[in-house]
């Protein structure tokens, strides 16, 4: 994808929404369908709706109907200096979206702008050039641009989700745009692949069950790192790039946190003693990281820093406590707590403030967006995105979807 940008002509840098402060009231925005010389196009149609579909998820923003758009061809006007601000303002539109989209020999091309009508402020303009089927990549990317201007941190819309597929006998690795789109299988293993866990340098490891039915870490595209014969689970990577795994190479019966070099040796124990250890999660920084273990009893979440001190016990409610993940922001660790039926819940690093964020009784496997503002959780055999505060719990993608792990900025 070829972009360049236009610069606003007169806007000053303003924050528009407060994305930190709660508000039951949403931005109102309407986005045009973008057209041609010759009307509205099936390109332009496609790139508004996954644009709406965006920004509907962001669960910020009230997308206004089209049919109360002006029709005159002042307040439709394309061409930033020529547009006519006041019919957007009589509706409510308190930022506007409109722009082109032309099928030429060399592919797709794009302009989108972003208006105040209040101020008659031109906002932000982009150029695209995209292959018709990548039409998408161009209005997420700009969906991004808008949430970056209007709250002052950029958006994820560009990110992509792993997840496991499952099929009638076989599950494999599959990888999906945030919004469901473009979901297609990265794994033909044709056996039992589960757990992705996405680095920050865009590899993704797994678990696939081998040949003679032990459990194995490999990466997607790459090659098999262990080979050892054992129960190896739950892979996971320091924010350095350094993978972790959970196996019973002991042959103990119970799974010890473990981490490992390039080549799939363990070099380090982390997390080890009675009862299994799994799932771990690290600090933004590094230093610290979160695992489940049923070293209390019955399976709990703890806290130990990397460098082999005393670990904390975080959590003493709840019968099951697992799948815990570190906020990008550091605040907050989300997990999947058993009570009555699997749910999600936040709580501070230190165990305190415990806030359940589903209620569906079939939601599991927590997952952070890259800028810590959205979760994603499969929730019967449906990957669903919310806020961070659970709010706008959103569907997305195919049926029988399990174990979403969220991709790292700028991998795609």
């Amino acid at each position: 994808m070829a972009f360049g940008l236009f610069s606003p002509s007169s806007a000053e840098a303003r924050i528009y929404i407060q994305i930190d402060q709660a508000s039951e009231k949403k931005f109102p925005i309407a986005v045009v369908d973008p057209v041609s010389g010759e009307g509205e196009t099936k390109e332009g149609r496609k790139l508004a709706d996954i644009l709406r579909g965006d920004l509907k998820l962001a669960g910020i923003f009230d997308l206004i109907p089209a049919d109360q758009y002006p029709n005159g061809s002042g307040a439709r006007a394309t061409d930033p200096s020529q547009i006519q601000f006041s019919p957007w303002t009589l509706i409510g539109a308190q930022a506007l979206v409109n722009g082109t989209c032309v099928r030429e020999k060399d592919g797709v091309k794009v302009a989108l702008h972003l208006y105040d009508p209040f101020l008659g402020q031109h906002l932000l303009g982009r150029n695209y050039t995209v292959k018709s089927s990548d039409l998408s990549d161009a209005a997420h990317h700009f969906a991004d641009e808008i949430m970056r201007e209007l709250t002052g941190e950029p958006g994820v819309f560009s990110t992509q989700i792993a997840f496991v597929q499952a099929g009638k006998k076989v599950k494999e690795i599959a990888v999906m745009d945030m919004d469901g789109g473009n979901a297609h299988n990265v794994t033909k293993d044709r056996t039992i692949d589960i757990s992705p866990a996405w680095s920050s340098d865009g590899r993704i490891a797994y678990t696939t069950f081998s040949k003679n039915e032990n459990m194995e870490v490999a990466l997607v595209g790459g090659k098999r790192l262990t080979m050892n014969g054992a129960v190896n689970l739950s892979p996971a990577w320091t924010p350095s790039g350094q993978l972790s795994v959970a196996s019973d190479s002991n042959n103990s019966g119970d799974t010890d946190i473990y981490l490992m070099n390039a080549g799939g040796d363990f070099v380090k124990k982390i997390a080890g003693g009675y009862g299994i250890d799994l799932n771990q999660s690290f600090s933004p920084d590094g230093s610290s990281f979160v695992f489940a273990s049923e070293r209390a009893g019955k399976l709990h979440l703890f806290k130990s820093d990397l460098g082999g001190g005393s670990v904390e016990r975080l959590t003493f409610v709840g019968s099951q406590n697992d799948n815990p993940v570190w906020s990008p922001k550091g605040d907050k660790i989300a997990f999947q707590s058993l009570s009555g039926g699997w749910d999600i819940f936040v709580m501070n690093t230190d165990g305190s403030m415990i806030q359940r964020l589903t209620s569906l009784g079939n939601c599991e496997s927590p997952t952070w967006a890259p800028n810590g503002r959205f979760l994603a959780t499969s929730c019967g055999g449906r990957i669903n995105i919310m806020r961070e505060d659970g709010s706008n719990l959103t569907p997305v993608g195919p049926g029988g979807a399990y174990q979403p792990s969220w991709g790292p900025w700028g991998k795609k």
